[in-house]
């Protein structure tokens, strides 16, 4: 495995890659940084955007990163409606346990996943999913 820093402003996450070169993950520093932007945000998903994806995972889980990743900059949608989007409105605990294992954070959205009432939880904490929300409701940079 091969570990890329990629940042951008003050937001610097680290990329893993396969032996192919493909995304496998990126982690996120514990914390927001101070003065995190949309822009900046912008910047390091640009960035990771040139990354092929490693197929890693079952097909339900893959099918629901694929259907996360379709969901724009600014907009969320519920557990359920990702569910019934995956042709099962009955999944939508799966669909959270697809939200907590996904190792692509940013660039598999998982952020924009949230609860009928509420924000539901993020693997990192509800700091980041606040910000990163909120750092999307700026235009993209």
């Amino acid at each position: 495995m091969k570990r890329v820093v990629i940042a951008s402003g003050v937001l610097e996450v680290t990329a893993e890659l396969d032996a192919e070169g493909k995304l496998t993950a990126v982690r996120l520093p514990a914390k927001p940084p101070l003065g995190l932007d949309g822009a900046s945000l912008a910047g390091v998903l640009a960035a990771l955007e040139k990354y092929e994806h490693a197929e890693i995972g079952p097909p339900f889980l893959r099918a629901a990163w694929q259907h996360m990743r379709n969901i724009a900059w600014g907009q969320a949608m519920t557990y359920g409606e990702l569910a019934t989007a995956l042709g099962n409105p009955r999944a939508s605990r799966a669909v959270g346990q697809a939200c907590a294992r996904n190792a692509r954070l940013l660039i598999v959205p998982c952020h924009r996943v949230v609860a009928e009432a509420g924000l539901g939880g993020f693997a990192l904490g509800l700091e980041w999913k606040e910000k990163l929300l909120e750092l999307e409701t700026e235009p993209r940079g």
